[in-house]
This record gives structure tokens, sequence and C-alpha cells, in this order.
């Protein structure tokens, strides 16, 4: 897949069983719907993105239907991010997945998230890459 910012090739970053789709250029994410309800540990709180329908066209493309993305402002968060109207994927620029973790993550969950990205951001900078 290519980022629908850059356009560069994305990696896939296997975390606990849910695959991301992760930029290594602009560090920008990808999740298929319900993957980010698993990656906060979320169980029983399903995110709706209902009234997404009605949220503005952006000029980015979906990187799995290249339909064009939605802004919209996520649930109940002041974050904005581009979901895709087809099947609910999201798209999450650099920080956002951490801002909207703060908002509605379980504490231990994000506390597991943010050991696996400083993880990886450490080991990308040993090989020389910017994540």
């Amino acid at each position: 897949m290519y980022c629908p910012v850059c356009k560069k090739t994305m990696i896939i970053l296997e975390y606990e069983q849910v695959e991301l789709d992760y930029c290594p250029s602009c560090a920008g994410c990808w999740l298929d719907q319900g993957e980010l309800e698993l990656l906060l540990e979320m169980h029983d709180e399903a995110i709706d993105y209902s009234d997404v329908k009605s949220a503005t066209k952006g000029k980015r493309r979906c990187p799995r239907c290249r339909k064009k993305l939605l802004r919209e402002f996520f649930p109940k968060t002041d974050i904005e991010v581009d979901i895709c109207p087809r099947d609910g994927g999201i798209w999450l620029d650099r920080g956002e997945l951490a801002a909207i973790a703060q908002n509605l993550g379980d504490k231990q969950a994000i506390q597991k998230l943010k050991a696996f990205f400083n993880t990886l951001f450490r080991e990308a900078e040993k090989q020389g890459d910017k994540p």
C-alpha cells in the first residue's frame, strides 16, 4: 500500500496480532476498521463512525480502495482524522494515534503501545532511518 500523504510505500507492523500499515517517511498509519479498538484495548466499546457520511471530502485517497477519504473529528475528541467512507478504515497522521489514545484508551494499553513505538523508533534511528 502507498501512503495517502507522501505516496511512499508503507510497511506492515504487527502489534499484539494487529497489523498497522505504517509510513516510515511521514510517520502516519492506516488502521482498518476495528483495529484501533484492539490497539487501545477498548473491548466493550466499538467506535461509532455513523456520522462520517456527512463529513467533508478531503484530498487524500484511501490506500485500500482509492476513494477520497472524509475529514471528520474522531468521536469523543477534537482530533480531525481521515476516514474511508467505504470500509471505515482510518488514516492517522503523526501524533494522532497518541492523542486519541490519551483521550480514549486504557492507561495500561497506552503504556504498552508507547513502549512498542519507542522501541521501533530507537531501532530505526540505529539503522539510520527517520520514522
